[in-house]
C-alpha cells in the first residue's frame, strides 16, 4: 500500500506522507468485546484485545444485557488505542447479531440489550400459542426464537415495550450511534436480515407481513447494502457496522470461492459463499458484500458443548476435594488419547441448547455399554458430535468447497478437534493467526469503504493461517 491521507471520506495516494494507517475494528460479541489495530501499509495486526463483560442482567427465558457496561468496555478499548494511534484512518464495528435494544427519539437506549439467547418468544402468550406460531399463523414465515421481530412481537403483545421507545437497533449499530451523536442509525443488510421477515433479495424488510403483526414501519432502522460511512469520531470516518459471521469470515479466509468457514464460539457457524434455490434445514442465506449471499448453518451450543462437559468434570474433582481449576487441558489430553489409540468415541448428540428451528430439542449420550464408558471416549465423543452437526450443515448446502478455515480459539487450543473436522469433512483444515477475527473483518470492511483497499473474493493480503500458506 502506498502513502497516502484521507480527505473527505475517500483514500488518496500522497507520497510526501510517511505515516502509515490505521483501521480498527471493534467487535461486541456475547461474552466479551474486542478490538484491534491494522496497518493498513505493512498488512500486520499491531494489536488486539478481548475483554470480557460480564454484562448479564437476566439469563434464562429472558436473555438481557447491559447496555451501559458494553459501552463503557467498548469506548475504553477505543480509547485506549485512539490514545496510542493517532493516525487511525477508519473504524469498523460488528457484532452478535439478532439481538435488539429500544432507543428514544434522541438516540439513547431505552432497555436492556435483548440477545439473541432470549426465548421469551417460545413462551405461550395467546390461546396457548407463542410468538413464533402466532408470526407462522399469520404470516406464514418461520422467525426463530431470539431474532428481533420474534423478540419485539412478543413485547408488544405483552406490553413490554419502553413506554418512550421509537424503534430498536442492534448492538454494534448503538456503539456507532453512541460513537457519531446519532439519533437514526443506518443498518447493513446483514444486520437488518438477523432480525427476521426481511427479503435479501430486495434488500428491505418484508413490511406487508409486518403489517400484519401490526409492527409499525417507523420502528424499523434504515437499510442499506453499502459499505457506507456513518458518521465521524473525533474526526475519523466510522462505517455502518456489519454482521459478526460476516465480518469473521472477511477477517478470516482468504479466496472465498474455495473456502468454507467454521468459526466454533459460544455456539458454532459454517459460512460459504453462494446461492442456493432451496436452502436445507437450519440453512439461511445471509446478505455479505458486492451482492453475494453468505450461506450459513448455525448450532446454537457449539464450543457451550464442551464447556458442558469442562463444568463436569470440574465440579466433579473439587467435589473429590481437589481444587477447583479449569479441566481443559486434561479434557484434551484424554481427546488425544482416545483419538491417537484408536479409541471409540460415545455417540453425543450435541443439540443441548435446542436448535433455531426447535428450541426444545436436547442432546444425548447413547450406545454405551459396560466397557466404554470412559472420560476418554466422552470427551471425544462431545468433539465428534460438534463436529457432525456442523458437517450435516455443510452437507445439506449441497455447496462444493476444497478447503475448511477453522477460526476461534477452540480449534487453536485443541489439536484434536482439528483432526476429527479433516476426518470428518474429508478435506484439509487451515487455522487462521489473526487473532480477533470479527473485529479484524469489520476493521478491514470499513477501509474498504473508504477505498483504501480492494476485495477481490477476499482481503487474502491481510490473512494469515498458521501453516503459513
Amino acid at each position: 500500500m502506498s502513502n497516502c491521507e484521507i480527505e473527505n471520506n475517500n483514500y488518496v495516494d500522497n507520497t510526501e506522507k510517511k505515516t502509515p494507517f490505521l483501521a480498527v475494528g471493534i467487535d461486541i460479541g456475547t461474552t466479551t468485546v474486542s478490538a484491534c489495530a491494522i496497518d493498513l501499509d505493512s498488512k500486520e495486526q499491531l494489536e488486539y484485545y478481548s475483554v470480557p463483560h460480564n454484562s448479564y442482567v437476566e439469563k434464562s427465558d429472558f436473555s438481557e444485557q447491559s447496555v451501559s457496561v458494553i459501552m463503557d468496555i467498548a469506548e475504553e478499548l477505543l480509547g485506549r488505542i485512539y490514545k496510542e494511534h493517532r493516525n487511525i484512518a477508519c473504524i469498523g464495528i460488528t457484532g452478535q447479531m439478532h439481538g435488539i435494544l429500544y432507543v428514544d427519539i434522541e438516540g439513547k437506549a431505552v432497555s436492556n440489550l435483548i440477545n439473541w439467547q432470549d426465548k421469551r418468544a417460545t413462551l405461550p402468550t395467546k390461546d396457548g400459542m407463542n410468538a413464533i406460531q402466532l408470526i407462522k399463523k399469520l404470516t406464514g414465515e418461520d422467525v426463530a426464537s431470539g431474532y428481533g421481530i420474534a423478540t419485539h412481537f412478543f413485547n408488544q403483545l405483552n406490553g413490554l415495550i419502553p413506554a418512550d421507545a421509537v424503534g430498536f437497533c442492534s448492538i454494534m449499530d448503538y456503539l456507532a450511534m453512541r460513537l457519531c451523536s446519532l439519533r437514526k442509525i443506518v443498518t447493513h443488510t446483514s444486520v437488518a436480515a438477523s432480525f427476521g421477515l426481511f427479503d435479501v433479495e430486495r434488500s428491505g424488510f418484508k413490511l406487508d407481513k409486518l403489517s400484519v403483526l401490526g409492527i409499525d414501519e417507523s420502528f424499523l432502522p434504515v437499510v442499506t447494502p453499502s459499505n457506507d460511512i456513518v458518521g465521524k469520531w473525533n474526526g475519523i470516518p466510522v462505517c455502518v457496522a456489519i454482521g459478526d459471521n460476516q465480518a469473521s469470515f472477511l477477517g478470516s479466509v482468504k479466496n472465498n470461492r474455495d473456502s468454507v468457514l467454521v468459526n466454533i464460539g459460544t455456539g458454532s457457524q459454517i459460512s460459504a459463499v453462494g446461492r442456493l434455490e432451496s436452502l436445507g434445514e437450519g440453512l439461511e442465506c445471509r446478505p455479505f458484500i458486492n451482492g453475494d449471499g453468505l450461506i450459513c448453518g448455525s448450532a446454537l451450543c457449539g464450543g457451550s458443548s464442551y464447556a458442558l462437559i469442562e463444568r463436569f468434570f470440574r465440579d466433579y474433582a473439587a467435589f473429590a476435594g481437589g481444587l477447583e481449576e479449569s479441566q481443559y487441558d486434561t479434557m484434551n489430553a484424554l481427546a488425544e488419547k482416545a483419538y491417537t489409540s484408536g479409541e471409540a468415541p460415545l455417540s453425543v448428540n450435541t443439540f443441548f441448547c435446542g436448535t433455531r428451528t426447535d428450541p426444545s430439542r436436547r442432546g444425548s449420550i447413547e450406545n454405551i455399554d459396560l466397557y466404554n464408558f470412559t472420560p476418554s471416549a466422552l470427551v471425544l465423543g462431545v468433539i465428534d458430535g460438534m463436529c457432525d452437526e456442523l458437517y450435516e450443515l455443510y452437507r445439506a448446502s449441497g455447496l462444493k468447497k476444497s478447503r475448511i478455515v477453522a477460526s476461534g480459539g477452540a480449534v487453536r487450543r485443541n489439536g484434536i478437534l482439528k483432526k476429527v473436522m479433516e476426518d470428518k469433512f474429508g478435506m484439509p483444515v487451515s487455522v487462521t493467526s489473526v487473532k480477533e477475527e470479527a473485529a479484524t473483518g469489520a476493521a478491514l470492511f470499513s477501509a474498504n469503504a473508504l477505498g483504501m483497499i480492494q476485495y477481490n473474493d477476499g482481503f487474502a493480503d491481510y490473512i494469515k493461517y498458521e501453516e503459513n500458506e
